[in-house]
């Protein structure tokens, strides 16, 4: 049923999902709390995009299994 390359791209994509999520997370947690002066919008969306990689990466993980 399942190869070789699946069993092995499968726990490196929820880590990479995992990962990105994460990054995202602490990005925008760091600049919400810790950055004093106004954030352009182009640098709120880095974290939120990163966030949401990590996001759609691990729900097509899960959604596929």
């Amino acid at each position: 049923m399942y190869d070789a390359r699946t069993r092995t791209r499968k726990p490196i994509s929820i880590i990479l999902g995992l990962t990105l999520l994460g990054a995202g997370f602490f990005g925008f947690g760091y600049m919400l709390f810790h950055v004093v002066e106004p954030i352009s919008i182009k640098l709120w969306l880095i974290p939120i995009t990163i966030f949401a990689a990590g996001a759609a990466i691990l729900w097509d993980d899960f959604k596929s299994s």
